[in-house]
């Protein structure tokens, strides 16, 4: 008997529960890698992209630097010949009135000649045609030579000297040569100035060059013009040397620098003896102009350069020439444009001398992002290592800065070692402590959810205020902002700072009670105590909870001046107003003995603070009661502390406006106690209750009370039950309609 095929174990619940946990992880896993994969393919080629367009703009930045090297270099050469010409004249200009015999001016142009070997003549004619000029040679000999006379009796006569500056011969030729006729002369005599010339062919030695000029005049008269001569191949040189330079300190293999004028001639270019910077036509001697030039990039560059579109050019830019990337740069030669020469220095550079490194570089990023992408699966199986470190780390974190409520003092922690450190140092700061009136009775009425969310608005707005003056929130309360000025960082204007804190955060309570009209919740009040003393401040706990904050009588005793506050008031000690320089508007003063203080002390309500804080309340103004034709009954109980005593005495109110109140008392009322009010109907039924105010002004038996704090808008309901109440009425007092006390 054959025996049936075994069936196929299938697997358990768990089992496969294991097994489709572990399929949607490894799913998960490929998802995260091929989006990771693709993300490094898109970065890269971003990369990519965004690099080489660096690459040119860097090129395009690095040929800018050096073009105003060589502009600043050309300049300052050029300024040589300036400064020269134009010293000379003033210095030496005295003696241009004869030229005939003046060694003086003879041994001041041998010398200039001397000392700057690319200047090729110095010449001095005056008003009386007379000339007078140095000139060196090809061998390096200087040459001198006076020209004086009228018309056909002009003669000339020149001094040979050799190359150390001997004179070797002397004799004379006649000469027709008359300065005031050349062109340097004549610009000068115009410009009143220094005069560049255009270029020209030298009358003498029929080379191209430019001419520098400085007239010689005295009491507004010309006398005469000193010149010196620049032949083009000297500053060609120069240009040459300067790029030679250039090669040798930045790398450059491939680097041409030239000048132009407006009328696009070469003015100087690194040429050699098959180069030449003129050419003959007609048998005469004619300047090149740059499109003679065989360098193809050169006259290529020059032509995009001219057909730019805009107003403005583009003096960066770049081009192709024979399959090589180029960066070419032009700038006005600045020297020359207030003569009216307008000179370009142009630069061009093979792009690859300034980033071939840079190029390098970002192919080599690019192929190891290719590398990147193979490395990033092997990362996979560390992934849950490297999270369980970082959620350690992150829970230290927590740890550790959960215990703190300040930037500044989690800046104090990080930045020292003894951050976290138990234990606390001796320092003057400024105290302030906030309460919201009545919020007790309030929070009794409504559910847990909306006192929450009332207290949030509350500290949102009011947290925004203090850290906006660098106060340091050391604890809430309940509804109750313990902050600190002067710790840990200590500022010179704590004080001060403290009080335009405590005036725009009662301006904001507008802005809170705005909120909570939205959301339906009854208006609240504030009050502010401000004290200024010595306190010992640091971090205070265990080593399982640390709390940054102050400890001292100066903590209890702001507290005390708190409690002295009625809604939307701000009371300070007077170390405070002695703290802030005589900027406080102080609007009242009281003396008062808190418990735990042997004298008095006064304190005093603020209305605004100046400088450059400038935060007022609005001037107060004298509020006048309205009184009510006859007393209007209710009982009252004296607190203790935040409880009710045990004895209700009935009273009654004559006089009401706002939150303040006349009243008649059969006892008299200690002056800043405090008061649990019942109001009465007619009957002495109690229609409205847990009504809180302060005795703010006492006498034998009459007092003026201020309510601090309802489960609903007092004013309104006075308003509503006795809206047919005369505004005056006879200001008198009905003591007789108290009820006798049970």
């Amino acid at each position: 008997m054959t025996n049936p095929p075994k069936q196929k174990t299938q697997p358990t619940g768990l089992v496969q529960k294991i097994r489709k946990n572990l399929s949607k992880t490894f799913d998960i896993i490929f998802i995260c890698l091929s989006l990771l994969v693709i993300l490094i393919l898109i970065t890269t080629g971003y990369n990519y992209q965004h690099n080489s367009e660096a690459i040119h703009h860097l090129s395009e930045e690095l040929i800018n630097q050096v073009n105003k090297r060589i502009i600043t270099k050309t300049t300052n050469y050029f300024f040589k010949a300036v400064d020269m010409t134009a010293l000379s004249s003033e210095v030496s200009g005295k003696g241009v009135e004869n030229l005939l015999s003046n060694p003086s001016l003879e041994k001041l142009m041998l010398a200039v000649l001397k000392t700057h070997p690319r200047l090729n003549m110095f010449n001095i004619g005056n008003e009386k045609g007379e000339f007078l000029m140095q000139i060196r040679r090809s061998d390096g000999t200087i040459d001198m030579k006076k020209i004086y006379g009228r018309g056909e009796k002009r003669k000339v006569y020149i001094t040979d000297r050799n190359k150390f500056g001997s004179v070797v011969g002397k004799y004379s030729l006649p000469e027709t040569f008359d300065p005031r006729k050349r062109p340097w002369y004549i610009g000068a005599k115009e410009d009143q100035h220094t005069h560049w010339s255009n270029v020209y062919i030298f009358h003498t030695g029929k080379i191209p060059g430019i001419t520098v000029s400085y007239p010689v005049i005295r009491q507004k008269r010309l006398l005469g013009v000193f010149a010196l001569d620049i032949p083009l191949k000297a500053i060609s040189q120069f240009l040459t040397e300067l790029v030679d330079d250039l090669k040798s300190r930045k790398r450059i293999t491939h680097a041409t620098a030239f000048i132009l004028n407006d009328k696009g001639e070469v003015i100087a270019y690194p040429y050699n003896e098959s180069k030449q910077a003129t050419s003959t036509k007609d048998g005469k001697i004619k300047i090149k102009t740059i499109y003679e030039l065989e360098d193809s990039v050169i006259v290529k560059s020059y032509k995009k350069y001219l057909h730019q579109q805009g107003t403005e050019k583009r003096t960066v830019f770049t081009l192709q020439d024979s399959g090589h990337d180029y960066v070419a740069s032009y700038s006005q030669f600045v020297n020359n444009a207030e003569n009216g020469k307008q000179w370009t220095v142009g630069l061009v550079v093979r792009e690859d001398d300034f980033i071939s490194e840079i190029k390098e570089t970002n192919h080599f990023l690019l192929t190891t992002s290719v590398a990147i992408i193979a490395f990033v699966m092997c990362l996979a199986f560390v992934l849950s290592i490297v999270k369980k470190e970082l959620k350690k780390k992150n829970e230290f974190i927590q740890a550790t800065f959960g215990r703190y409520l300040s930037d500044e003092i989690v800046e104090n922690i990080l930045e020292s070692p003894e951050g976290t450190s138990l234990g606390g140092e001796k320092r003057e700061v400024t105290i302030l402590m906030t309460d919201l009136r009545g919020f007790t009775s309030i929070s009794e009425k409504l559910p847990a959810e909306t006192c929450v969310h009332m207290i949030n608005i509350y500290l949102d707005v009011m947290t925004d205020i203090i850290l906006k003056y660098h106060g340091t929130i050391d604890e809430f309360i309940g509804d109750a902002i313990l902050t600190i000025f002067g710790a840990p960082e200590k500022r010179e204007d704590d004080a001060k700072r403290a009080v335009a804190c405590a005036l725009e955060m009662q301006l904001a309570m507008d802005e809170v009670n705005r909120k909570n009209r939205e959301a339906g919740y009854p208006e609240v009040k504030m009050g502010i105590g401000i004290n200024t003393g010595e306190l010992v401040v640091g971090n205070i706990g265990s080593s399982k909870r640390t709390k940054y904050g102050v400890v001292g009588s100066n903590v209890n005793l702001t507290s005390r001046i708190e409690s002295y506050t009625v809604g939307g008031q701000i009371l300070i000690s007077e170390s405070t107003l002695s703290a802030c320089d005589g900027l406080i508007r102080v609007d009242s003063d009281m003396k008062v003995k808190p418990k735990g203080v042997k004298e008095p002390i006064t304190i005093y309500e603020v209305g605004g603070i100046g400088g450059t804080y400038n935060v007022f309340f609005p001037e107060p103004q004298e509020i006048i009661l309205n009184p009510f034709p006859t007393a209007f009954p209710f009982k009252f109980t004296v607190l203790s502390g935040k409880h009710a005593g045990d004895t209700w005495h009935n009273a009654n109110i004559h006089k009401f406006a706002e939150s303040i109140a006349e009243i008649s008392s059969p006892i008299v009322l200690e002056h800043l106690s405090n008061l649990q009010i019942e109001f009465l109907d007619k009957e002495g039924t109690s229609v409205l209750d847990e009504i809180y105010a302060k005795v703010t002004q006492e006498g034998e038996k009459t007092a003026r009370i201020h309510f601090t704090a309802s489960p609903c808008k007092l004013e309104e309901w006075f308003h509503e039950h006795f809206q047919d109440i005369p505004q005056e009425v006879e200001n008198t007092l009905v003591l007789d309609t108290l009820p006798i006390e049970e």
